[in-house]
């Protein structure tokens, strides 16, 4: 009975590696190294300097040529997306320090390219192939709108410039 068993069971395996079957397919791996991506700032500032009030209200503007200059650094002939926001610009800390009156105004930024281009937030540009790099310069410049009983102070905010792939 054992051995019938036996010869069962290897009968078994052997009819089941004589059926068997084997296939592979290929397939090819592709990987695509992007440089990476940084904005730097080169020049330039946006600094509205004194601004004596008026009792009327005013507006000044920074040409972006006579702004803030940066340079969009990474992959040749990528397309980035910048994007920026208005700023509010506040006197707080100064109001704070001295006791003055609190105010605030906004700072819209125009943002233009080398060749003059008006860049809105949330465009998409190419980089510019140069070496082994993509580059695009980016110009900065504004305006601000003061108000006729505009606080006296030193307006500060934050202006944030970011770039994506």
């Amino acid at each position: 009975m054992r051995i019938s068993k036996l010869i069962f069971i290897f009968s078994v395996s052997f009819s089941v590696s004589l059926y068997a079957q084997f296939t592979n397919v290929t397939g090819k791996a592709f990987v695509n190294l992007i440089a990476p991506l940084s904005i730097t700032a080169v020049s330039g500032d946006l600094d509205f300097g004194e601004i004596i009030l008026t009792g009327s209200a005013q507006t000044k503007k920074i040409p972006p040529r006579a702004g803030e200059l940066f340079l969009i650094t990474g992959h040749p002939s990528k397309y980035v997306t910048i994007s920026f926001n208005n700023v509010q610009l506040d006197n707080y800390q100064w109001a704070l320090a001295t006791g003055g009156k609190t105010g605030k105004m906004i700072f819209k930024p125009k943002v233009i390219l080398n060749n003059g281009k008006v860049i809105k937030s949330g465009d998409s540009e190419k980089l510019i192939k140069n070496g082994g790099l993509g580059k695009l310069n980016v110009w900065v410049g504004g305006k601000i709108r003061i108000k006729r009983n505009q606080p006296q102070g030193d307006y500060i905010g934050l202006f944030v410039i970011s770039v994506s792939y």
